[in-house]
Order: C-alpha cells, then structure tokens, then sequence
C-alpha cells in the first residue's frame, strides 16, 4: 500500500473525492483535524495541504513508521475503538476504509468519533461498499463487511449525527471492478489471503484514472446509484 498509494489509479481517485468532501467542510487552515485510521499516511499528506493542525492515529505500528517515512509529525498508536483524545478535540474528523475491518467495533469506534468531534464539527466516513464483493483483498486487510447507503444510514444513526451527504464513488468503473471481483473469487481456506493490489501498466493506469476523474466532475449533481466506494459526511450536532 505504501508504495502504491502515491500513483495507483484507485488510491488518486479516492483522493479525489475526500478532496471534494473536505471541502465541502468549509473550515479555515487552522482547524484541528483528526485522521483515524491513518494507515501509511497518505491522506495525512492531502489533509496537510488544507490544513496546518492534523494528527493522525493507527493501531498499527508499521503504518505509522510508514507515514513518518512520509514526512507526517504527528501520528501516533491508537485504537479507533478507544481514542487517547480529549472530549471535542478536532473540528474534522476523516475515517477512511477504517469500519470494514474486524478490529473495529463499529458502535464503540462511532462513538468515539463522535466523542472527539467538536458540535458542529464534521465527521467523512470512506467505506467499501457491497457485500456481494467481499474479496480476498478484503480478507488480507482485515476487512469483513462493506456498505451500502441504507447499511451506512443504520450504522451512523446517532442522536449527535445528521448525514449531510451520501455518494458512492467509482459508479463509472463499478461494472468492470464487479466482474473482476466475482470472476476471480477464491474459495474461501484457511491459507493466509493474500492482496491482489498491483500497479498496472501505465497506459491502463493513466485510463481508469481519467474515468475517474470525469465521474468526479461529472456527477456531482446527479450521482450514480452504485459504486465500488461510499463515502458519507456526517454534521455534529
């Protein structure tokens, strides 16, 4: 993942959309802003162009060493599930393919999102989106569920959340990505999975991501009903 992140055609163009999204946040370059589930710090790399105050978190030691290696200062190890943050501590707070995995308890970890985001705050929550896709991918990160927009509603309803925006992401290549996932399943053993991410030739690359950022431009009005990603932003209240 750390030496993919930075060019493969996927990891870009979900940027392109967290991009969007933080945007959308409307918060000034000093507010305070949490990364949950930093993983090898490449969003911590995007959020630090909007923003001068972002700490980032993982339960993983090698994904910090990882985003230190990307320059990122404040990072540290921390579970989602029990946050080492004050109450109200950040004004945004990103958790990016952080509640597929089956070390989260998506109750506790949404209320500790909740906890450490300020009233009025906001909460962009990324998660893989349906099911019938789960991979061996999925199982090689530990992800075991994945989300649809009437999943994400149930997941997310809280009293101290309204759900300002739901889109799925990657709707355009959502066919071919489909048909990949459910030609080349596995069945499942009990040998460790093994991830299938690769770069692809350049030309191919350079392709899906210019897909993707038509989509991204595209349908910002009028989305599509379905997509490989949701992505979901959330108002606290």
């Amino acid at each position: 993942m750390f030496e993919l992140e930075d060019r493969l055609w996927w990891y870009r163009g979900l940027r392109l959309h967290l991009s969007a999204a933080i945007g959308r946040a409307g918060l000034r370059t000093d507010a305070r802003v949490l990364d949950a589930g930093c993983g090898t710090g490449a969003n911590l790399v995007l959020l630090a162009e909007s923003f001068n105050r972002v700490v980032g978190a993982d339960l993983a030691m090698d994904a910090i060493s990882l985003a230190r290696r990307r320059g990122a200062k404040r990072v540290l190890v921390a579970d989602i599930n029990d946050l080492p943050f004050a109450t109200s501590a950040f004004d945004l707070v990103l958790a990016s393919d952080v509640f597929e995995c089956a070390e989260v308890d998506e109750q506790r970890a949404l209320a500790e999102l909740i906890r450490v985001t300020r009233p009025g705050g906001r909460l962009i929550v990324a998660v893989a989106a349906f099911q019938f896709l789960l991979s061996e991918h999925d199982r090689a990160v530990h992800s075991v569920r994945r989300y649809t927009k009437a999943r994400a509603r149930r997941a997310f309803a809280h009293p101290a959340l309204r759900i300002a925006r739901q889109r799925y992401c990657f709707g355009a290549l959502f066919p071919p990505m489909a048909a990949y996932r459910l030609l080349w399943r596995r069945p499942r053993t009990d040998t460790p999975a093994r991830s299938d991410l690769a770069m692809p030739p350049r030309w191919l690359n350079g392709l899906l991501l210019a897909v993707t950022r038509l989509e991204a431009r595209a349908f910002v009005k009028t989305p599509l009903p379905f997509g490989a990603t949701l992505l979901v932003e959330l108002d606290r209240v």
